[in-house]
C-alpha cells in the first residue's frame, strides 16, 4: 500500500478542484487496497472497530454502539490515508526538484566531506592516517550517524529504490529503517489530528447523543459545576450522607477578616469554627457559602449486631 509510487497525477492537473478530485481518489484507493489485499492493516483496523465498539458505554444499544464505533474508526483511518499521502506527496515533490535522494543514503556526508576538504586542508595527510589507525572507524562512525539523523534523505532514496525495483529490493534491515523514519515523520503529523479527532468525537457525543459526559468533561477542564460528599453521625448512630454542588467556582479570592479577628485557641478545631477558611471569594454573589446546595441525601441506619450467649457450650441467640 505504501510507498504510493504513483503520485503524478494529482499534480498534473491544472484547477485546484481538479488536484482535489485526484487526491481524494488516491486516497480512497489506498483504502480499498487496505481492507482488500493487506492482512495486517485489515487486522489492525479491526482491532480499532472493535475498541471503538467496546468504548461507547453500555446503556446505548448494539446496533447504535455498532454504527458509533464504524463512524468513529472511519474518521481515524481517514485521517490516517490523508496523511500518509500527504506525507508521500511531500517526498514526491522534493525528489522532482531534487531536494533529496540526488546522490544515495549519504548526502549530508559527502557534503560534509566537500565542506571540510574546502576549508580545513588536509596537506599532511592526518585524516588518512586517523583512519588507518582506527581501522576505518574514524569516518565510518560519522558517516552513520549522519545518515541516521538524516531521515528525510533516508526515506527518500529507500523509497525510490522500492518504486524502481519493488520492494523485494530492500533487506529486512533496510525496510525496518525506512518504516522506522516514515514512522517517525507519520508520529508528529498524526498526534494533533489524532486529538482532533477524538475531541470532535467526545463533542459529538455530549451535544448530539448525550454519552461520554466523564469523558468529555474531564477533557474540557471546566473550573466550574464541582461537587463533594460529607459524612455525619448523628447521636442514633446513622451515618447521613450528604452531597454538595457548587454550580460556579470563584474565580478570585480575598482574606477574610472575620478569620483573622476570631479565637484560634489550640483546642479551637477549624470545622468548629464560625470562618473556618482563611480565604472568601471577592464577589458575594460567587462565595460558596452562599451558592453552595444539596443535590442528594440519604441515611444509611445503624445495624444492631445480634447479642449471643453460650448455654452448655452452644451459642445461642
Amino acid at each position: 500500500m505504501f510507498p504510493q509510487c504513483k503520485l503524478d497525477h494529482i499534480l498534473q492537473d491544472d484547477t485546484f478542484s481538479g488536484h482535489l478530485k485526484s487526491f481524494f481518489g488516491t486516497v480512497w484507493d489506498a483504502f480499498v487496497y487496505m481492507l482488500g489485499s493487506s492482512y495486517v492493516s485489515s487486522a489492525g483496523a479491526f482491532f480499532l472497530l472493535v475498541t471503538a465498539i467496546t468504548f461507547v458505554p453500555s446503556k446505548v444499544s448494539r446496533k447504535r454502539k455498532v454504527i458509533i464505533g464504524i463512524l468513529h474508526v472511519s474518521a481515524h483511518l481517514s485521517a490516517a490515508l490523508i496523511l500518509m499521502v500527504l506525507l508521500e506527496l511531500g517526498i514526491e515533490t522534493c525528489i522532482r526538484h531534487k531536494l533529496l535522494a540526488t546522490s544515495g543514503y549519504h548526502t549530508l556526508y559527502e557534503w560534509y566531506r566537500s565542506v571540510e576538504s574546502e576549508h580545513f586542508p588536509d596537506p599532511t595527510g592526518l585524516r588518512a592516517r586517523i583512519e588507518q589507525w582506527t581501522f576505518g572507524l574514524y569516518p565510518a562512525c560519522i558517516k552513520y550517524l549522519m545518515s541516521a539523523f538524516d531521515i528525510p534523505e533516508v526515506m527518500a532514496v529507500s523509497r525510490n529504490n522500492i518504486c524502481k525495483n519493488g520492494m523485494d529490493s530492500l533487506s529486512r534491515g533496510g525496510a525496518a529503517i525506512y518504516y522506522a523514519s516514515v514512522f517517525l515523520y507519520f508520529w508528529v503529523f498524526s498526534t494533533p489530528i489524532v486529538s482532533l479527532v477524538f475531541g470532535s468525537y467526545l463533542y459529538i457525543c455530549i451535544n448530539w447523543l448525550h454519552i461520554h459526559f466523564d469523558e468529555a468533561f474531564s477533557s474540557l477542564r471546566i473550573a466550574n459545576y464541582k461537587s463533594f460528599t460529607r459524612f455525619h453521625i448523628n447521636p442514633k448512630g446513622d451515618l447521613e450522607v450528604f452531597t454538595l454542588a457548587v454550580d460556579k467556582v470563584p474565580k478570585e479570592w480575598k482574606l477574610d477578616p472575620s478569620w483573622e479577628g476570631e479565637s484560634k485557641l489550640p483546642q479551637n478545631l477549624s470545622h468548629r469554627r464560625k470562618f473556618p477558611s482563611k480565604w472568601r471569594s471577592a464577589s458575594s454573589q460567587q462565595d460558596p457559602l452562599n451558592t453552595v446546595r444539596i443535590v442528594d441525601q440519604f441515611v444509611i441506619e445503624k445495624t444492631v449486631k445480634p447479642e449471643f450467649s453460650s448455654v452448655n457450650g452452644s451459642v445461642t441467640h
